[in-house]
């Protein structure tokens, strides 16, 4: 099968408002080519799981593409089209299994050597859309609060080194009633400017007693996650095994069947429903690198793609000590969520994880006004970036949390 022959009843398999937005847009994807359609298709079979911000950048792909020019529109697809695919890739039921066909057309490129010239047609892309699209402001600044370190009494390395040339780092915190105080910031924001999933609190054990439930802030914890992480190790656990006996088992396949598994095999069903943060954490869990294994890794990625994606206005990510490192045959068996953990291990992580949540942030709509914080939880040490402070320096005289977010 290829693009042109696709038909309304092609994504008859598709949720309601997936189906819809493929069928309006039926003329634009038959012009695709085969190389980067299915790229597009993983994005609106997904559809109506996505963040609201999501629907909109790809509503406005779409209709951008529509509005070209054939001459426009036939440089733009030029090296995708270029790509010649093998009958074993190109007959995937691409359609419906989009994620299986990306897998294979990796694996491919790969053995080709092609995979650096694909990337870089892809960068120039979507480069090309995001400067076509014009990207929208936030209603306000970009507030992002990064926790690190709990657990440790004193650091042997210099806290937010990668941080501060960009920032004020403040060395007289008093910490008394920190996370209160930033939680209560996260839950002020969600009521002065509700909007779905622009506020978001992710967490690497369980949420605090007092804020488990804030509404419209998307809450998100490892520790809550952990019987779903348990299953996910089991069911991939198994298919290795299964896989193993038959002769077939292999990196492509085992990658796509983790891919595969949905909310509904990890049994994420919070109370009340919400589909589109189940399906945002199953996507963690599926297609993170380590984030079932270690809670730093979660709450680095999460935070990573909550802002990639849902692009929020607030967002305190906490991290939390991680179990000790071992074998991948032991990481892979047992339930994280019980061993022993790795305090000082953590916070080098955090503290990394911390810098790349600021590059990340950086890189959405509005940069030049966002604010970011970081503390070391239980001391002295902030480092805080915005506007309003000097890069580069350091404030020794005493203060608190809730002055520094005052003066942000």
């Amino acid at each position: 099968m290829q693009p042109t022959d696709l038909n309304a009843n092609s994504f008859s398999r598709y949720p309601p408002q997936a189906k819809a937005l493929a069928v309006n847009n039926l003329p634009i994807l038959r012009r695709v080519p085969l190389s980067l359609l299915p790229l597009i298709l993983g994005q609106i079979i997904n559809y109506d799981w996505r963040f609201p911000a999501e629907q909109r950048d790809l509503t406005r792909q779409l209709r951008y593409l529509g509005a070209l020019s054939s001459a426009s529109f036939t440089d733009l697809m030029a090296p995708f089209a270029a790509v010649e695919l093998p009958p074993e890739i190109s007959e995937i039921d691409w359609v419906n299994q989009p994620k299986i066909f990306g897998a294979q057309l990796s694996a491919f490129l790969w053995s080709v050597n092609q995979i650096d010239n694909y990337h870089g047609a892809a960068q120039q892309y979507q480069q090309h859309l995001q400067d076509a699209v014009s990207p929208e402001s936030p209603a306000i600044p970009r507030l992002a609060i990064v926790v690190i370190g709990q657990g440790v009494a004193q650091a042997d390395l210099p806290i937010f080194r990668r941080l501060r040339p960009h920032g004020v780092l403040f060395t007289s915190v008093n910490p008394e009633n920190g996370l209160p105080t930033l939680l209560g910031v996260v839950k002020t924001r969600a009521q002065q400017h509700p909007e779905n999933y622009a506020h978001w609190y992710i967490d690497g054990g369980e949420p605090e007693a007092a804020f488990r439930s804030m509404p419209g802030v998307a809450i998100s914890s490892y520790g809550v996650l952990a019987p779903a992480i348990v299953r996910e190790l089991n069911l991939t656990n198994q298919y290795v095994a299964q896989t193993s006996r038959s002769g077939t088992a292999g990196p492509e396949s085992t990658t796509a069947y983790v891919a595969s598994i949905t909310p509904e095999d990890l049994k994420l069903n919070r109370d009340p429903r919400d589909p589109v943060l189940e399906h945002f954490e199953a996507d963690m869990l599926t297609e993170g690198a380590g984030t079932q294994i270690f809670s730093t890794t979660y709450v680095q990625w999460a935070s990573r793609e909550c802002l990639h994606r849902a692009q929020p206005v607030t967002l305190l990510a906490r991290f939390k000590p991680r179990q000790r490192a071992a074998t991948m045959n032991q990481l892979m068996s047992r339930d994280p969520s019980s061993q022993p953990a790795d305090a000082e291990g953590s916070l080098v992580d955090a503290d990394m994880a911390a810098y790349y949540t600021w590059i990340n942030q950086n890189r959405l709509p509005g940069a030049d006004q966002s604010r970011f914080l970081a503390w070391f939880e239980g001391h002295n040490f902030v480092v805080a970036i915005g506007p309003s402070f000097a890069q580069g320096t350091t404030a020794d005289a005493p203060t608190n949390i809730k002055q520094i977010l005052d003066w942000m």
